[in-house]
């Protein structure tokens, strides 16, 4: 009998196991979230801001008419704490210092990793941060959003041969700052990805080229030169 009881409780901890990795797990809100790190611009739609930093982006939702949230990550989200997000805040727009309390869960449905964040229907943004692997951001939008990428001061996007933003931008320009802001208003944006680099790398590219340019026409000019030595050489026997 002891045996048997030993045995189901291992096939109830096998199941709780497989339902929790099935379903996805939930998380509650950070203990001690920092809004001030945002910038919240009020919007009478929904909209995106994604605000690109050395080493990360600060993503900032302004919301209507909606509780949750639905982040589609391209490859499975990260399993560290808050799937790889930090300083998730809800607030509303009269209180943009206090953060609601807000509910986290993960769901693989068809093989995609999605992120859910639950909020209480008075919220106007949701902000949060994620780290960024290499100078590209891309996403997948769901709904009608208006979107907007805005680049650190040194960094800029649009050569053909470091990378372009894909689909191309409603409007890109600079602001005061320097910074060079990219806008898609079209309701039909599904998705978008932006490979950024610095200012100075299209110089440094053009110059590369150029020395490889020369280098070539080094080698073939020594080539052909060569080469009339010794058509002189086999004429002269």
């Amino acid at each position: 009998m002891e045996s048997i009881r030993h045995n189901k409780k291992i096939i109830i901890s096998v199941l709780l196991l497989f339902i929790f990795t099935s379903l996805g797990c939930i998380q509650q809100s950070d203990i001690t979230p920092d809004s001030t790190e945002y910038v919240f611009n009020y919007t009478p739609y929904n909209s995106i801001a994604y605000y690109i930093m050395e080493d990360g982006v600060k993503t900032i939702y302004v919301i209507h008419n909606a509780t949750q949230l639905d982040l589609i990550y391209m490859t499975s989200a990260s399993s560290r704490s808050n799937f790889g997000m930090s300083n998730i805040v809800a607030v509303n727009r009269g209180n943009t210092a206090n953060s609601y309390s807000y509910t986290i869960s993960s769901h693989v449905i068809k093989g995609r990793k999605h992120v859910f964040i639950e909020f209480p229907p008075s919220t106007d943004f949701v902000a949060y941060t994620e780290k960024l692997e290499g100078n590209a951001l891309a996403r997948e939008i769901k709904g009608n959003n208006q979107i907007k990428v805005v680049l650190l001061p040194d960094y800029t996007t649009g050569s053909r041969f470091l990378g372009m933003p894909i689909p191309k931008p409603d409007k890109m320009y600079e602001d005061g700052s320097g910074r060079t802001i990219m806008e898609w208003n079209g309701s039909d944006i599904k998705g978008f990805s932006v490979k950024y680099y610095k200012r100075s790398a299209p110089i440094t590219l053009t110059y590369f080229f150029t020395i490889l340019a020369v280098a070539a026409m080094l080698v073939l000019t020594y080539y052909r030169l060569k080469m009339q030595v010794l058509r002189k050489r086999r004429g002269g026997r």
